[in-house]
């Protein structure tokens, strides 16, 4: 089992999270604690925004101490707002971060997992990583029956020390 690192030492994502679920009209749910066989306790937390048959969603990952693993972001494809929730994902604040180059990433990268996912016939695609600091994102197209399409998924997990 690969052990999740931590974002950053000491940051949790709070302030960030708490604005893009506002911003997005998702009321995340109080934090859970998840234990794995073999692993050290986590705190888990998600929460959806579902309107009509589009979705968006976001879950995080915590250390037992409180600090941010992991995060994934998800929405429709069909989602009208789904190119700027993406972004929005993409402007993750955690120290060393370099949310414009993320977003630029996500923005020439969308194109191209779009073109592999068709090639495949509707199989999950994922990208190359993007490193950013301490941090690696990570975009996803998968096909989704659950919420009415496919969709996208943005990964933002901890690497350790860049």
């Amino acid at each position: 089992m690969i052990k999740g690192q931590v974002i950053g030492p000491g940051y949790t994502g709070g302030a960030y999270l708490s604005r893009l679920a506002a911003t997005w009209g998702i009321t995340p749910k109080e934090r859970e604690r998840v234990d794995f066989p073999g692993a050290p306790p986590v705190w888990h937390s998600s929460g959806v925004a579902q309107h009509g048959d589009t979705a968006m969603w976001i879950a995080a990952v915590w250390s037992f101490d409180g600090e941010l693993v992991s995060l994934v972001c998800h929405v429709t494809t069909t989602a009208a707002k789904q190119a700027a929730f993406l972004r929005d994902c993409a402007g993750l604040d955690h120290p060393e971060a370099r949310p414009a180059a993320a977003k630029a990433w996500l923005d020439g990268m969308k194109p191209r997992i779009d073109t592999a996912f068709a090639a495949a016939k509707g199989s999950s695609m994922t990208s190359p990583l993007l490193r950013s600091g301490p941090a690696a994102f990570q975009l996803w197209r998968v096909p989704d029956l659950t919420y009415g399409g496919d969709a996208y998924e943005l990964r933002a997990f901890g690497t350790g020390p860049s």
